[in-house]
């Protein structure tokens, strides 16, 4: 093979490596050329905007108190390099992103380019409070664990008592009582059984995460509690299938769903949105890809005292209920390798089920 040839085919190989570990950072890497074009965009930079093709141009990206276009042009000119710390922006899917952003720039073959660093700040803040929210899950399911075992008892008891009384009960009108017990029974100790039952589901099946979103919609839209309220989808149609507990996702969102209806008094709007987060980390552990489905409400919020509390049992902040659909909801979750994750405001709240993508 000819000299020129073989640097040549050398060149071309370290150019594809070079391009495959800017892609695979972490850190969102923007290459702009001198009117703000893009040249190249890694995937943890689409992820951090928001989107996944189409990427608008950078200088429409809204930020909090600045106007981004003018640090680029102003480092274009001078050629020094600047750093934006804990810059707030609003993606181009409408979510707030908290990034440190390093700009600068240098020379190729007499062109000048911009290059753009975004890590994310508010991201590592959050993955501490997931840990401390696993390690919650967790200290909460063996509490429960070890109550299990004295309300299990009298609960078997109560079922037996109540199948006795109305194999021997005459008057028939008397026993749709015993079968309440027994009914009611039976719930309670189903809803122990998936509080205790272990930490990853086995029950597993590969399915489109939007056959969960929309069997769930479906649910609430015939139901008489939220016959006025406004139910609208957001999806990403790109999402691959998924392999989780269909029924343990079914039920974590219609918890979370019943919850966003209570806040919202029956009357508002909400929105179930469906996106893919890449480099996504989950208490420790690290995963290329990650399913989300957000539930936003336009309800009252929660107070930010509580926000903290939310997925302890016993804690609510409503006149009714026990205070165990969110630790019921998280539990679940938790045994698909996931979590759930909240940010509230007055007339916003956004409850996050986030999912490690698998096929297996």
């Amino acid at each position: 093979m000819p000299i020129k040839a073989n640097i040549r085919k050398i060149s071309d190989h370290y150019s594809r490596f070079n391009y495959e570990v800017l892609d695979n950072l972490r850190t969102g890497i923007l290459i702009l050329d001198d009117d703000f074009n893009y040249v190249f965009v890694n995937s943890a930079a689409y992820s951090l905007l928001g989107v996944s093709s189409n990427l608008p141009k950078i200088t429409t990206l809204k930020c909090e108190d600045l106007y981004i276009e003018s640090y680029l042009k102003k480092v274009l000119v001078d050629e020094q390099s600047m750093i934006l710390r804990d810059l707030k922006f609003k993606n181009f899917d409408s979510s707030e992103r908290i990034v440190d952003c390093t700009i600068s720039t240098y020379c190729l073959n007499k062109l000048t380019y911009l290059l753009v660093e975004l890590n994310e700040t508010g991201r590592l803040y959050n993955i501490s409070l997931d840990k401390s929210l696993l390690e919650q899950q967790k200290a909460t399911r063996e509490m429960i664990k070890g109550l299990s075992h004295e309300v299990k008892n009298p609960l078997g008891g109560i079922m037996g008592a109540a199948q006795l009384i109305d194999k021997n009960l005459k008057d028939e009108s008397l026993t749709k009582f015993t079968r309440i017990i027994a009914k009611e029974s039976e719930r309670l100790l189903k809803l122990i059984n998936s509080l205790t039952s272990a930490s990853t589901s086995s029950d597993r099946e590969y399915i489109n995460i939007h056959e969960i979103t929309d069997h769930v919609i479906d649910l609430f839209r015939y139901d008489d509690n939220a016959s006025s309220i406004i139910f609208s989808k957001d999806y990403d149609p790109s999402i691959p299938k998924i392999s989780i507990d269909k029924n343990q996702i079914i039920q974590s969102l219609i918890n979370i769903v019943k919850n966003s209806i209570q806040a919202i008094e029956n009357s508002g709007k909400i929105i179930i949105k469906t996106r893919t987060l890449l480099k996504y980390t989950i208490g420790s552990v690290k995963h290329d890809l990650v399913v989300k489905i957000d539930c936003m409400d336009n309800g009252i919020g929660i107070p930010k005292e509580k926000l903290k509390e939310i997925f302890y049992p016993m804690v609510t902040t409503k006149t009714e209920g026990m205070g165990l659909g969110l630790t019921i909801a998280q539990s679940l979750i938790a045994q698909n390798k996931g979590l759930i994750e909240c940010q509230s405001k007055h007339g916003k709240t956004i409850f996050s089920i986030i999912v490690p993508w698998s096929e297996e």
